[in-house]
């Protein structure tokens, strides 16, 4: 183990945050790792909206799901997905012609994974400095809200949300359990676990108890209304990039 490890299996979301507002030296660098993250071809297929202002973050803390701490922050920062640029450079510089390729479904995907990247160098840039966050997967929600809150143009989604702040003199929240390697990790091929192995896996005691609890946990999450919401907008955006 080193440093960098130990960061990395001692991070936990944190919502609750101290009142001393980021410095503009540790966003900074929050940023300029952000950055540094690998890129599909370099290319760099996001924007990253640096959410300073406190109406916009109360707003925010309303559209995505009612969560009161996402105003709380001393930064939000929300990660897009962008092709806008790069589509307007391909046509400035006259490198696509009529006929060529459009902007689709796979430069979606490319460019959100681009941007998820990105995020990730944030948080353990942030967990380094004393720098809580928590992921915001709500603002994939309301897509035409936040297009309109955000003045996003096409081939723009804000596919990723990180709320920031120093952490609290409270106590911090430990990271949850994992499940173990059977469970996550297949060696060359794909393993198909036994129903055996998927109850073994998602048990919490009895059996009565974890059908409860996987009840419990498909309502709130999967068959949900945020869920069903956030399938909806993500639809929508990606016929919109097929377009």
């Amino acid at each position: 183990m080193n440093n960098t490890t130990d960061l990395l299996l001692s991070r936990a979301s944190c919502r609750k945050f101290s009142d001393t507002p980021i410095t503009n030296e540790d966003m900074n660098a929050i940023i300029q790792c952000a950055k540094q993250a690998p890129s599909a071809g370099n290319m760099q297929m996001y924007t990253i909206l640096n959410i300073t202002d406190k109406e916009l973050k109360e707003r925010l803390s309303v559209t995505c799901d009612n969560q009161p701490f996402i105003k709380d922050a001393s930064h939000i920062l929300i990660f897009c997905n962008d092709m806008s640029k790069w589509d307007r450079a391909f046509t400035l510089f006259g490198a696509k012609q009529e006929g060529d390729k459009s902007i689709d479904e796979a430069d979606f995907i490319l460019s959100m994974q681009d941007a998820i990247i990105a995020a990730q160098n944030a948080v353990i840039a942030a967990q380094s400095m004393g720098i809580g966050t928590c992921y915001i997967g709500d603002i994939m929600e309301n897509l035409e809200i936040h297009q309109e809150l955000l003045h996003l143009p096409k081939y723009v989604f804000p596919c990723c949300m990180l709320v920031l702040g120093y952490f609290p003199d409270a106590p911090i929240i430990p990271p949850h359990n994992r499940y173990t390697n059977k469970y996550i990790v297949c060696e060359n091929t794909y393993k198909e676990l036994t129903d055996e192995e998927i109850g073994e896996m998602f048990s919490i005691g009895t059996h009565e108890e974890t059908v409860s609890w996987m009840k419990r946990f498909y309502d709130r999450k999967i068959n949900s209304d945020f869920f069903k919401e956030m399938g909806r907008s993500l639809n929508k955006a990606i016929s919109e990039w097929k377009k």
